[in-house]
């Protein structure tokens, strides 16, 4: 797993959106500080990323919604905004279906193409 970033703000196109899998460890990385501060962030639980996710950890990024409060209705899908769904897939939530949830609500209500790094 990365330690340090792979992918940085400036490589990606205003408007995308990110899955990004795993990383599950308060000093693993995937995305800078860049992208992780200017894009809408979702997560799995709240809970488990803030203990668990070095990207949300070492960067300070705001934890916008989890996906079952955009799921219900609760809290907006931002289609124009650079988004990521940052997941940590925890032991009470299968990847599967919430990864392939994900995609489909990206893909049907954002009518966009989203970006996965795992």
């Amino acid at each position: 797993m990365a330690t340090e970033p792979v992918l940085f703000g400036e490589w990606v196109k205003p408007g995308a959106h990110i899955c990004a899998v795993g990383a599950c460890q308060p000093n693993w990385r995937e995305m800078d500080d860049e992208l992780m501060k200017s894009a809408v962030v979702y997560v799995d639980t709240r809970d488990g990323a803030l203990a668990e996710s070095g990207d949300i950890i070492l960067s300070g990024a705001e934890i916008f919604a989890e996906l079952g409060e955009v799921v219900k209705g609760a809290k907006p899908a931002y289609c124009d905004r650079t988004t990521i769904f940052k997941s940590m897939v925890t032991q009470h939530v299968q990847f599967d279906g919430q990864h392939y949830g994900y995609l489909c609500f990206c893909e049907s209500f954002c009518d966009r193409q989203a970006i996965c790094i795992h």
